[in-house]
């Protein structure tokens, strides 16, 4: 009686199976998690921290001008109309939008003045979640901030104090 050869046997290839599989799935998790890098690292945090510091002197300016306003976000519009401070030197506002945690929905819109005093825009599709909105004029001489949650129907108070 002949033996039968290791590979047509049960056991060889029952013991093997945990290791290959296991290999398998730690090569899965590398490539993913390289391909996956956090996007909210920095490589050079002391600019980008100086880089805050002029920041904030933008919050001041636009709190000492006493800037307040509604913010009124839908499906496709953007709407903004100052109701406190000094203002009527802006023609058209910069509005940016920073999701909290996936980069590629970050987007940045122009709003025009209309006759109604309102800054206006048309926006395309708005992936839902939390953003962070900065309102500035063309010249970015001062700057507001607000957190908020995307699509909104409500209207959104914008003050200039830290948020």
């Amino acid at each position: 009686m002949n033996p039968t050869p290791w590979y047509k046997n049960f056991w060889p290839w029952f013991l093997m199976f945990f290791p290959v599989v296991t290999i398998i799935a730690c090569i899965g998790l590398v490539v993913f998690a390289v391909g996956n890098g956090p996007d909210m690292v920095v490589d050079d945090y002391y600019k980008k921290g100086k880089a805050i510091n002029l920041e904030l002197t933008k919050f001041d300016k636009a709190k000492a001008l006493y800037l307040h306003g509604d913010l009124e976000v839908t499906a496709d519009t953007i709407k903004f109309h100052f109701t406190k401070g000094d203002a009527s030197k802006v023609n058209a506002l910069k509005a940016s939008f920073y999701h909290r945690t996936i980069k590629k929905y970050d987007f940045s819109t122009n709003l025009l003045a209309n006759a109604n005093g309102e800054f206006t825009a048309v926006l395309d599709t708005i992936e839902q979640g939390a953003y962070t909105v900065f309102l500035e004029p063309m010249d970015g001489s001062w700057k507001l901030k607000e957190n908020l949650q995307l699509p909104s129907d409500t209207i959104i108070k914008i003050s200039p104090e830290y948020k």
